[in-house]
């Protein structure tokens, strides 16, 4: 891509240049610079860190011209501090009513959901479930607590997904998933939504992960990310729509028959 592209990629998928740093990696001065015209010949490694944060193919639905812009906008705080590099040990030897991720060696703690979203990761696990068994599947899915060591035990990354389905047993252990799951689902709530928005979308997109929702109640909209398309699929719900599931043909949930 051309900056001149990226720029008009950018303003079509309502990316701030905060969140295109967040998914690409790319330092936020940096990508302000390039895309500012103040860098003249940008590394290569650079450009296609942005180019691949780009490339998503999107066909969103919005119930109000404001919302595009707020989902992607809105500030949320961290629900967790970190002041130095931790490992996975440290994240399994914390005490087991203490729930935290491990991202990039930073521990995040977790804080208690509340009913609403339980309710929703309820009602689709029992979707899915449902649908495996009616279907004869084979794919497990699994609600949090549920570890997901995104690149195995030496990795960086111990993730909790709020729900999660996977289709290949080799990766399945007694601690949880040894690699990325084929679906995701993330229920935001205003301490995690730049998180789920940001750093975990990379974070999944990168490891292999085939399909990632990211459920937000505090605006009735559900994003669905496929990742295994080429180009990128993103789409956005209304609780109201009904939503398809790309790794199950035939299943589809509407949030607002339950929420």
């Amino acid at each position: 891509m051309t900056i001149k592209e990226m720029q008009d990629r950018k303003r079509e998928l309502g990316y701030t240049n905060e969140l295109l740093s967040q998914i690409s990696g790319v330092p936020l001065s940096t990508i302000q610079k390039i895309l500012g015209g103040q860098t003249r010949s940008p590394r290569r490694t650079t450009i296609l860190a942005l180019e691949k944060a780009l490339a998503g193919k999107s066909r969103t639905f919005y119930p109000s011209p404001d919302l595009r812009a707020s989902v992607l906008r809105d500030p949320a705080s961290s629900y967790g501090t970190a002041a130095e590099y931790h490992t996975i040990a440290d994240i399994e030897a914390l005490p087991e009513d203490e729930r935290a991720e491990l991202i990039d060696g930073q521990i995040y703690y977790m804080s208690a959901p509340l009913r609403v979203h339980q309710s929703i990761i309820v009602e689709i696990l029992f979707a899915i479930k449902s649908h495996i068994r009616s279907h004869n599947g084979s794919c497990e899915v699994y609600p949090s607590p549920f570890g997901v060591y995104l690149n195995g035990e030496e990795g960086q990354d111990l993730l909790e997904p709020d729900l999660l389905v996977v289709c290949n047993p080799d990766i399945l252990h007694q601690k949880g998933c040894m690699g990325a799951p084929d679906w995701v689902m993330e229920v935001v709530s205003p301490s995690t939504e730049s998180r789920d928005y940001g750093i975990k979308l990379f974070k999944y997109r990168s490891a292999g992960v085939k399909e990632y929702w990211i459920v937000n109640p505090q605006k009735r909209i559900v994003t669905v990310y496929q990742f295994d398309r080429i180009p990128e699929i993103v789409n956005v719900y209304s609780f109201e729509e009904t939503i398809p599931f790309a790794l199950f043909p035939g299943l589809s949930v509407r949030p607002a028959d339950f929420v």
